[in-house]
């Protein structure tokens, strides 16, 4: 890890420890428009990467990337495709997640429920840094988010250890300086990338991603591929505000 990262994740380990200047999410429900999305914005490899930080905006953590509005997920391979399947739509009050609506369908049988957000959450942005701290029925974590449009370190603390992922985007790449994968882009469709981890000295693709725009949202299609064959697809349907 050279110096740079260590500085992302010295940073990081700082902010875990200090939440003082937080506020509220609750405090802030102003609505805010939904940013349409056109075609700029489906380069594979910047759609990637700024979905990395989504997840986060569930708790109201506007850390600079994309936002998930709903998802679509089939659990099965190519022979048993739409036979096992899962559905998230997340409805949101201002800045804060109100409420999830999820459907599953498992062996023929499909099961639906809505489920209201208890979790509590505390967010402190200061420049490209952002912390938040969650609570949910008495237990508390805290993760904290760097971002800056071509570097991303995300950070949390457990069993009293720092732990930080780092990503750095470079050259139409997403790398992890500390693993042996990384994420490019095809060589013909600048909407197309793929995951690939080095594994026994050669080359092997892990998840191949797909973007495009429908309904104004754009899209992130995610294949997990095991021994060349494709199995999980889970698609990602997400805005900007």
């Amino acid at each position: 890890m050279n110096f740079k990262y260590l500085l992302l994740a010295a940073a990081l380990f700082v902010a875990c420890g200090d939440d003082s200047s937080s506020t509220p999410v609750n405090d802030s429900p102003a609505k805010e428009e939904k940013i349409p999305a056109d075609l700029s914005y489906t380069d594979c490899i910047q759609t990637v990467f700024e979905s990395f930080t989504a997840d986060y905006s569930l708790y109201g953590a506007e850390t600079g990337g994309l936002i998930i509005d709903s998802m679509y997920w089939d659990k099965g391979d190519a022979d048993s495709r739409g036979e096992s399947i899962y559905i998230y739509k997340a409805y949101w009050n201002g800045t804060h997640l109100d409420s999830t609506y999820e459907a599953n369908l498992h062996e023929g049988e499909w099961s639906y429920r809505t489920v209201l957000n208890t979790k509590k959450a505390t967010v402190t942005k200061n420049g490209n840094i952002t912390t938040f701290t969650l609570t949910d029925n008495g237990d508390t974590d805290t993760r904290t988010v760097y971002f800056d449009g071509d570097s991303l370190a995300i950070s949390h603390m457990e069993d009293g250890e720092n732990y930080t992922s780092i990503y750095v985007l470079k050259n139409d790449t997403i790398f992890r300086p500390t693993q042996d994968e990384f994420i490019a882009k095809d060589e013909k469709d600048i909407h197309t990338c793929y995951l690939k981890e080095k594994y026994d000295g050669e080359l092997v693709v892990r998840n191949r991603y797909e973007t495009g725009v429908q309904n104004g949202m754009i899209v992130l299609t995610r294949t997990y591929i095991e021994d060349g064959i494709e199995g999980k697809i889970a698609t990602f349907f997400m805005f900007r505000r």
